[in-house]
Formats: structure tokens, sequence, C-alpha cells
């Protein structure tokens, strides 16, 4: 659901992976929301909620089946892919990001109204956890922020999100991102009056990051 104000949510998955490469992978992931406040009517809803995900994957893994870390649905504060595991290469010397088998990331983030009819709502954040290549915590990141969610009928139930994170904990290797935004387009199949212009039937989303 979109903006949630109560309730939990725990999820597990598991996979044996057989093929060219040979590894198990399981996710974990738990999701609790605190409704704080509201009005009489229902609406002005404060939201306290916290989130955390830990998964494991086999050393046979291949870097395309890794975990990631960095950006909007994982780490604010950072570029896509920004705060995960570096390998640098023997005969040109680059570093590319690989990922690594072993996730644990967390989020506490609390939601308030700031217009009456709850169109524009503020929250204010802490991103925190890491991707290392074995399981271990060694380059842990921890990314504080503030943001806005906009809600317009337009685009449906899904709201708009400017969010601004600095990370304070960070790996010297990670790219890190100031701004993010992230909005649903017209073409989400969950509005109630789809736009006559687009022909695609399925939700897709754009972000827009700034460095």
């Amino acid at each position: 659901p979109f903006l949630p104000t109560e309730g939990h949510l725990a999820t597990v998955e598991f996979e044996q992976v057989i093929g060219t490469f040979i590894y198990p992978r399981g996710v974990f992931e738990a999701r609790q929301y605190f409704l704080l406040n509201q009005r009489p009517d229902g609406s002005g809803r404060h939201v306290l909620s916290a989130g955390t995900i830990l998964g494991f994957s086999g050393p046979d893994t291949p870097s395309y089946d890794n975990f990631y870390a960095g950006g909007y649905n994982t780490m604010r504060g950072f570029v896509f892919r920004g705060a995960s595991p570096r390998q640098r290469s023997t005969t040109t010397g680059q570093e590319a990001i690989v990922g690594g088998p072993f996730e644990w990331l967390n989020t506490i983030e609390y939601m308030f109204p700031i217009t009456a009819d709850d169109s524009l709502r503020g929250v204010v954040f802490t991103d925190f956890g890491t991707v290392e290549q074995n399981v271990t915590i060694k380059d842990f990141r921890v990314s504080p922020g503030f943001g806005l969610r906009i809600t317009m009928p337009a685009l449906g139930p899904a709201p708009i999100a400017l969010d601004f994170a600095v990370p304070v904990s960070y790996a010297e290797f990670d790219s890190q991102q100031l701004f993010s935004f992230f909005a649903p387009t017209l073409s989400c199949p969950l509005m109630s009056k789809p736009s006559t212009n687009i022909s695609k039937k399925f939700c897709r989303f754009i972000a827009f990051r700034l460095n």
C-alpha cells in the first residue's frame, strides 16, 4: 500500500539457484508502522515507521545477482548502487561496483502532515546499514535526511517524493548524492482515470538524481 499508517509487514524469500552458478539466496524483510496522532476525522496522521532487510547469498553468487545499496529504494544519500562494494581490475586499474552476498539495510522515518488536506507531508528519516562481500560489518553507512511527500490525484495514490540526505558514515569509495526526486508517471494502472495518451499498461517510475 501507498503511505501506510499502521500495522506490520514481514516477508521471507529463499531460492536455490542451479545452473552455471550454484548458490542459495535468502532475504528477510520486516516493516512496522506506528500511528502516533491524527485528527478526529482520521486525517492529519503522524506516522513513525521502521524497516529492515537482511539478505544472504552463497559464495558462488555472480556479481549480477549480488546485493547492492544506494538510491531511493535502498539507501538515500548515495547514487544508485553507490554504497556497494567495489573491485579493482588487475588489467585496467579501474574500480567496478560488484556488490556483495550480504546485506543489512535499515530505515527509520517519521511522517507528518503539512497541509490540512494531506496533499503535502513532510518526512525526517535515517537510512543505515551495509552491503558486504562476506558476513561482516566493515563499511557501515548512516545517512540522515528530510523530505516532502506530494500527493496529486492526477498521478494516482503514489506520492511524489523529494528527499535530501547527507551521509555521516560511509566508505571512502562510496558515491554520494544530496537530492533525489521520485515520482509516478501518468501510465500507472492504479489511476482512476489514466491518460489516454499513454498506451503502456504497467506502472513505471522515474527517478531524477542531482549529485
